[in-house]
């Protein structure tokens, strides 16, 4: 054992400096940990189901609605605890109308022809107690996603469509979680 070493453990900062390193490690893991996010819910531990109506449709794009209505369901069912219900037995509502459809043409090759665009679509959601008719407060009611295409990669209009419409129900599901 060298001198040095010697005189570290004879004055104990050799004990002061392992304690201090512990610490520092437990606070900082107790920092860390609380950082983030949490997956509660900002629906009350009560509310168990949620009845979701087909969306409205304010856009000349037909159908829109059943496929957002679909994907909406798949999603809360995969990633909530909640149970999709009928009106009369559900807890909540989930309501929304898609109001605006937008399709953007990125580039374009010598003869015209789209290679690469984009479909946007935007949706109004509320959610409310179907019992009292009480809304919940969402981080924001009007929602839109975007989704890109190119065709070079055998990709159209309607991948696109319903690639946007499945982050649509990713985002509005989103809104039902609280950020710590």
């Amino acid at each position: 054992m060298t001198k040095i070493e010697h005189q570290i453990i004879q004055t104990g900062l050799y004990k002061k400096i392992s304690f201090s390193q512990l610490t520092c490690i437990i606070v900082l893991f107790a920092i860390i940990s609380g950082c983030g996010y949490t997956t509660k819910s900002l629906i009350s531990r009560k509310i168990n189901s949620i009845f979701i109506p087909i969306f409205e449709n304010d856009t000349f794009r037909s159908g829109l609605e059943f496929d957002l209505t679909t994907a909406l369901k798949d999603e809360i069912m995969s990633n909530t605890k909640l149970r999709i219900a009928t009106k009369d037995n559900a807890d909540i509502i989930l309501s929304g109308k898609i109001i605006r459809v937008d399709e953007g043409v990125h580039s374009s090759n010598a003869q015209d022809n789209i290679v690469e665009s984009s479909v946007t679509i935007t949706v109004e959601i509320k959610v409310y107690e179907r019992r009292t008719g009480r809304g919940l407060t969402l981080e924001s009611p009007t929602i839109t996603n975007t989704a890109e295409f190119i065709v070079s990669r055998g990709e159209n209009v309607k991948t696109a469509t319903q690639e946007s419409l499945e982050g649509l129900a990713k985002k509005i599901v989103y809104q039902l979680e609280e950020k710590w």
